[in-house]
Protein backbone atom coordinates (compact mmCIF):
# COMPACT_ATOMS: atom_id res chain seq x y z
CA UNK A 1 0.00 0.00 0.00
CA UNK A 2 1.67 3.07 -1.12
CA UNK A 3 0.81 6.05 1.73
CA UNK A 4 1.78 9.49 0.38
CA UNK A 5 2.52 11.92 2.97
CA UNK A 6 2.09 15.82 2.77
CA UNK A 7 4.85 17.58 4.85
CA UNK A 8 4.73 18.76 8.47
CA UNK A 9 3.57 22.34 8.83
CA UNK A 10 7.32 24.48 8.75
CA UNK A 11 9.06 21.26 6.80
CA UNK A 12 8.16 23.24 3.42
CA UNK A 13 10.71 23.73 1.33
CA UNK A 14 12.09 26.82 0.25
CA UNK A 15 10.73 28.71 -3.06
CA UNK A 16 14.49 29.81 -4.93
CA UNK A 17 17.17 27.61 -4.35
CA UNK A 18 16.12 24.74 -2.54
CA UNK A 19 13.10 24.28 -4.41
CA UNK A 20 15.67 24.35 -7.43
CA UNK A 21 17.92 21.75 -5.50
CA UNK A 22 15.25 19.22 -4.33
CA UNK A 23 13.60 19.15 -8.08
CA UNK A 24 17.23 18.22 -9.44
CA UNK A 25 17.96 15.33 -6.70
CA UNK A 26 14.35 13.88 -7.55
CA UNK A 27 15.35 14.21 -11.57
CA UNK A 28 18.54 12.09 -10.40
CA UNK A 29 16.91 9.89 -8.05
CA UNK A 30 14.31 8.80 -10.98
CA UNK A 31 16.79 8.31 -13.74
CA UNK A 32 16.61 5.04 -15.81
CA UNK A 33 13.09 4.23 -13.40
CA UNK A 34 10.95 2.81 -16.07
CA UNK A 35 7.80 4.52 -16.86
CA UNK A 36 4.47 4.51 -14.52
CA UNK A 37 1.78 2.32 -16.26
CA UNK A 38 -1.80 3.98 -16.84
CA UNK A 39 -3.65 4.38 -14.03
CA UNK A 40 -6.78 2.23 -15.22
CA UNK A 41 -6.23 -0.47 -18.03
CA UNK A 42 -7.95 0.27 -21.13
CA UNK A 43 -11.15 -2.07 -20.23
CA UNK A 44 -11.90 -0.30 -17.19
CA UNK A 45 -12.37 2.83 -18.64
CA UNK A 46 -14.29 1.88 -21.70
CA UNK A 47 -16.78 2.51 -18.76
CA UNK A 48 -20.58 1.35 -19.38
CA UNK A 49 -20.92 -0.98 -22.90
CA UNK A 50 -23.18 -3.74 -22.79
CA UNK A 51 -22.82 -7.16 -21.12
CA UNK A 52 -20.84 -9.26 -23.84
CA UNK A 53 -18.55 -5.77 -24.72
CA UNK A 54 -18.15 -4.99 -21.25
CA UNK A 55 -17.24 -8.18 -20.06
CA UNK A 56 -14.98 -8.92 -23.36
CA UNK A 57 -12.96 -5.88 -23.27
CA UNK A 58 -12.03 -6.38 -19.44
CA UNK A 59 -10.97 -10.35 -19.85
CA UNK A 60 -8.98 -9.35 -23.14
CA UNK A 61 -7.10 -6.43 -23.13
CA UNK A 62 -6.82 -5.60 -19.27
CA UNK A 63 -3.33 -6.35 -17.94
CA UNK A 64 -3.03 -4.57 -14.41
CA UNK A 65 -5.03 -2.14 -12.19
CA UNK A 66 -2.52 0.35 -10.44
CA UNK A 67 -2.80 0.09 -6.63
CA UNK A 68 -0.94 3.68 -6.87
CA UNK A 69 -4.25 5.93 -5.32
CA UNK A 70 -6.61 3.69 -6.85
CA UNK A 71 -8.41 3.20 -3.57
CA UNK A 72 -6.83 5.97 -1.38
CA UNK A 73 -4.32 5.05 1.73
CA UNK A 74 -7.85 2.66 3.07
CA UNK A 75 -7.55 -0.25 1.36
CA UNK A 76 -4.71 -2.41 0.69
CA UNK A 77 -3.04 -3.29 -2.17
CA UNK A 78 -1.61 -6.42 -3.44
CA UNK A 79 1.36 -7.92 -5.60
CA UNK A 80 0.18 -10.48 -8.01
CA UNK A 81 2.13 -12.78 -5.27
CA UNK A 82 -0.66 -11.83 -2.84
CA UNK A 83 2.74 -10.24 -0.72
CA UNK A 84 1.22 -6.35 0.29
CA UNK A 85 3.40 -3.58 -1.05
CA UNK A 86 6.05 -2.23 1.39
CA UNK A 87 4.62 1.43 2.79
CA UNK A 88 6.38 4.23 2.30
CA UNK A 89 6.34 7.77 2.77
CA UNK A 90 7.16 10.44 -0.50
CA UNK A 91 8.07 12.95 2.35
CA UNK A 92 11.10 10.60 3.79
CA UNK A 93 12.41 8.88 0.66
CA UNK A 94 15.76 10.00 -0.90
CA UNK A 95 17.02 7.16 -3.31
CA UNK A 96 15.83 5.01 -5.19
CA UNK A 97 12.33 6.25 -5.56
CA UNK A 98 9.68 3.19 -5.52
CA UNK A 99 7.44 2.67 -8.75
CA UNK A 100 3.98 1.54 -8.35
CA UNK A 101 3.05 -2.05 -8.07
CA UNK A 102 0.24 -3.59 -10.57
CA UNK A 103 -2.12 -5.79 -9.42
CA UNK A 104 -3.53 -8.07 -11.69
CA UNK A 105 -7.39 -8.29 -13.30
CA UNK A 106 -8.86 -11.48 -12.81
CA UNK A 107 -10.97 -12.25 -15.23
CA UNK A 108 -15.37 -11.89 -14.17
CA UNK A 109 -17.08 -14.91 -13.74
CA UNK A 110 -20.26 -14.43 -16.50
CA UNK A 111 -23.73 -14.95 -15.05
CA UNK A 112 -26.47 -13.89 -17.15
CA UNK A 113 -28.94 -11.68 -15.70
CA UNK A 114 -32.39 -13.28 -15.21
CA UNK A 115 -35.53 -11.65 -17.26
CA UNK A 116 -35.58 -8.22 -15.62
CA UNK A 117 -32.27 -8.59 -13.34
CA UNK A 118 -29.55 -5.66 -13.50
CA UNK A 119 -25.99 -6.36 -13.91
CA UNK A 120 -22.81 -4.51 -13.50
CA UNK A 121 -22.73 -3.72 -16.93
CA UNK A 122 -25.89 -1.98 -16.73
CA UNK A 123 -24.29 1.23 -14.29
CA UNK A 124 -23.04 4.49 -15.73
CA UNK A 125 -19.83 4.61 -16.52
CA UNK A 126 -17.93 5.74 -13.68
CA UNK A 127 -19.88 3.70 -11.43
CA UNK A 128 -19.10 0.69 -13.44
CA UNK A 129 -15.54 1.28 -12.82
CA UNK A 130 -15.00 1.84 -9.57
CA UNK A 131 -17.20 -1.57 -8.34
CA UNK A 132 -14.66 -3.09 -10.94
CA UNK A 133 -11.96 -1.60 -8.99
CA UNK A 134 -13.15 -2.76 -5.55
CA UNK A 135 -14.17 -6.11 -6.55
CA UNK A 136 -10.84 -7.06 -8.37
CA UNK A 137 -8.86 -5.67 -5.06
CA UNK A 138 -11.34 -6.94 -2.47
CA UNK A 139 -10.81 -10.56 -4.86
CA UNK A 140 -7.37 -10.80 -4.09
CA UNK A 141 -7.66 -9.90 -0.66
CA UNK A 142 -10.42 -13.07 0.07
CA UNK A 143 -7.62 -14.93 -2.35
CA UNK A 144 -5.39 -14.03 -0.04
CA UNK A 145 -6.91 -14.87 3.34
CA UNK A 146 -9.23 -17.48 2.67
CA UNK A 147 -7.97 -21.53 2.99
CA UNK A 148 -5.89 -22.86 -0.77
CA UNK A 149 -8.23 -24.82 -1.49
CA UNK A 150 -11.39 -22.13 -2.32
CA UNK A 151 -8.70 -20.35 -4.60
CA UNK A 152 -8.18 -19.05 -7.12
CA UNK A 153 -11.33 -16.12 -6.29
CA UNK A 154 -12.37 -14.21 -8.90
CA UNK A 155 -15.06 -10.87 -9.18
CA UNK A 156 -18.71 -12.16 -10.31
CA UNK A 157 -20.15 -9.62 -13.26
CA UNK A 158 -23.84 -10.11 -11.65
CA UNK A 159 -22.96 -7.83 -8.42
CA UNK A 160 -20.46 -5.75 -6.76
CA UNK A 161 -20.80 -8.60 -3.89
CA UNK A 162 -20.34 -11.75 -5.76
CA UNK A 163 -17.23 -13.60 -6.25
CA UNK A 164 -16.62 -17.43 -7.47
CA UNK A 165 -14.10 -19.59 -5.89
CA UNK A 166 -12.69 -22.85 -7.00
CA UNK A 167 -10.54 -24.58 -9.42
CA UNK A 168 -10.38 -28.24 -11.38
CA UNK A 169 -14.57 -27.60 -12.44
CA UNK A 170 -15.00 -26.66 -9.09
CA UNK A 171 -17.63 -23.73 -7.63
CA UNK A 172 -17.68 -22.41 -4.30
CA UNK A 173 -19.93 -19.50 -4.54
CA UNK A 174 -19.02 -16.51 -1.93
CA UNK A 175 -20.80 -13.48 -0.94
CA UNK A 176 -19.34 -10.53 0.60
CA UNK A 177 -21.89 -7.72 1.00
CA UNK A 178 -21.33 -4.72 3.20
CA UNK A 179 -24.18 -2.80 2.79
CA UNK A 180 -25.26 0.49 4.46
CA UNK A 181 -27.84 0.16 7.39
CA UNK A 182 -31.60 1.19 7.13
CA UNK A 183 -32.27 3.94 9.37
CA UNK A 184 -35.36 5.56 10.50
CA UNK A 185 -38.44 3.86 10.11
CA UNK A 186 -37.05 1.07 7.77
CA UNK A 187 -34.01 0.09 10.33
CA UNK A 188 -34.31 -3.69 11.66
CA UNK A 189 -32.21 -5.65 14.70
CA UNK A 190 -29.67 -8.03 13.99
CA UNK A 191 -31.17 -11.61 13.46
CA UNK A 192 -30.81 -13.93 16.53
CA UNK A 193 -28.16 -16.19 16.73
CA UNK A 194 -30.12 -19.55 17.05
CA UNK A 195 -29.12 -23.34 16.75
CA UNK A 196 -31.71 -25.38 14.25
CA UNK A 197 -31.00 -29.00 14.71
CA UNK A 198 -33.56 -30.24 12.62
CA UNK A 199 -31.77 -27.62 9.38
CA UNK A 200 -27.98 -28.79 10.84
CA UNK A 201 -27.45 -25.19 11.74
CA UNK A 202 -25.67 -23.76 14.41
CA UNK A 203 -24.86 -20.27 14.99
CA UNK A 204 -22.31 -18.81 17.91
CA UNK A 205 -21.81 -15.66 19.16
CA UNK A 206 -17.87 -14.93 18.69
CA UNK A 207 -15.87 -11.38 19.35
CA UNK A 208 -14.04 -10.05 16.43
CA UNK A 209 -11.00 -7.77 17.07
CA UNK A 210 -12.20 -4.14 18.39
CA UNK A 211 -14.28 -6.04 20.15
CA UNK A 212 -16.80 -6.76 17.58
CA UNK A 213 -19.33 -8.71 18.09
CA UNK A 214 -20.81 -11.23 15.50
CA UNK A 215 -22.09 -14.25 14.52
CA UNK A 216 -20.66 -17.39 13.10
CA UNK A 217 -22.85 -19.93 11.52
CA UNK A 218 -22.43 -23.19 9.59
CA UNK A 219 -25.85 -24.28 7.64
CA UNK A 220 -26.30 -27.21 5.70
CA UNK A 221 -27.51 -27.37 1.92
CA UNK A 222 -28.68 -28.97 -0.87
CA UNK A 223 -28.94 -32.67 -0.11
CA UNK A 224 -28.48 -35.16 -3.26
CA UNK A 225 -27.97 -38.34 -3.63
CA UNK A 226 -27.35 -39.63 0.36
CA UNK A 227 -25.06 -36.52 0.27
CA UNK A 228 -25.79 -33.11 2.33
CA UNK A 229 -23.29 -30.11 1.72
CA UNK A 230 -22.86 -27.25 3.96
CA UNK A 231 -21.92 -23.90 4.05
CA UNK A 232 -20.32 -21.18 6.43
CA UNK A 233 -21.34 -17.42 7.06
CA UNK A 234 -19.78 -14.80 9.23
CA UNK A 235 -22.05 -11.78 10.03
CA UNK A 236 -21.54 -8.52 11.72
CA UNK A 237 -22.30 -4.87 12.30
CA UNK A 238 -19.29 -2.21 11.38
CA UNK A 239 -20.01 1.24 11.88
CA UNK A 240 -22.42 2.05 9.43
CA UNK A 241 -22.77 -0.85 7.28
CA UNK A 242 -23.91 -4.72 7.51
CA UNK A 243 -21.38 -7.29 6.50
CA UNK A 244 -22.32 -10.52 5.58
CA UNK A 245 -19.46 -13.15 4.49
CA UNK A 246 -20.61 -16.47 3.12
CA UNK A 247 -18.80 -19.14 1.43
CA UNK A 248 -21.47 -21.78 -0.10
CA UNK A 249 -20.06 -25.41 -1.58
CA UNK A 250 -19.94 -27.21 -5.21
CA UNK A 251 -24.01 -28.32 -5.21
CA UNK A 252 -22.83 -29.66 -8.49
CA UNK A 253 -20.17 -31.72 -7.22
CA UNK A 254 -21.83 -32.30 -4.11
CA UNK A 255 -18.80 -30.68 -2.15
CA UNK A 256 -19.02 -28.87 0.87
CA UNK A 257 -17.47 -25.08 1.29
CA UNK A 258 -13.71 -25.97 2.15
CA UNK A 259 -13.57 -23.64 5.41
CA UNK A 260 -14.64 -23.91 8.80
CA UNK A 261 -16.19 -21.87 10.91
CA UNK A 262 -13.38 -20.82 12.82
CA UNK A 263 -11.31 -20.01 9.75
CA UNK A 264 -13.91 -18.08 8.34
CA UNK A 265 -13.98 -15.54 11.66
CA UNK A 266 -10.13 -15.27 11.40
CA UNK A 267 -11.23 -14.05 7.96
CA UNK A 268 -13.39 -12.11 9.30
CA UNK A 269 -10.59 -10.22 11.71
CA UNK A 270 -8.19 -10.04 9.77
CA UNK A 271 -6.85 -6.56 9.15
CA UNK A 272 -6.81 -6.78 5.70
CA UNK A 273 -10.52 -7.45 5.56
CA UNK A 274 -11.12 -4.85 8.27
CA UNK A 275 -9.49 -2.73 5.99
CA UNK A 276 -11.28 -3.34 2.64
CA UNK A 277 -15.21 -3.25 4.71
CA UNK A 278 -13.67 0.12 6.07
CA UNK A 279 -13.32 1.26 2.95
CA UNK A 280 -16.51 0.18 1.77
CA UNK A 281 -18.29 1.39 4.72
CA UNK A 282 -17.22 4.89 3.73
CA UNK A 283 -17.65 4.73 0.30
CA UNK A 284 -20.66 2.32 -0.12
CA UNK A 285 -20.81 0.09 -3.35
CA UNK A 286 -24.49 -1.39 -2.60
CA UNK A 287 -27.97 0.10 -1.96
CA UNK A 288 -29.05 1.05 1.51
CA UNK A 289 -30.96 -1.51 3.21
CA UNK A 290 -34.82 -1.77 2.63
CA UNK A 291 -34.25 -0.15 -0.88
CA UNK A 292 -34.68 -2.29 -4.51
CA UNK A 293 -31.10 -2.91 -6.67
CA UNK A 294 -31.66 -0.46 -9.40
CA UNK A 295 -34.56 1.70 -7.77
Amino acid sequence: MYVFMDPAPGDEPGRDDDELLVRTAMERATDGAPPLPDLLPGALVQGRRRRARARAAIGATATAIVGLGVFGAALPVWGGDGEPVRQWSAASQTSPVPTPTAVPVRPPVHIEPSPGETSMADLPEHEFSRQRVFQNETAGVLETLLPKAIGPVRPVDIAVNRYQGGADGRVFPITLSIRPLATGKAARADPPCLDVAVKDLRCDEVSLPGGIMAQAITAAGNAKGGKTITGVTVRFTYRHSRVVLTVGGDDTAMVSAPVTADQLVAVAGDPMFIETVAYADERPMEAKEGSVRGG
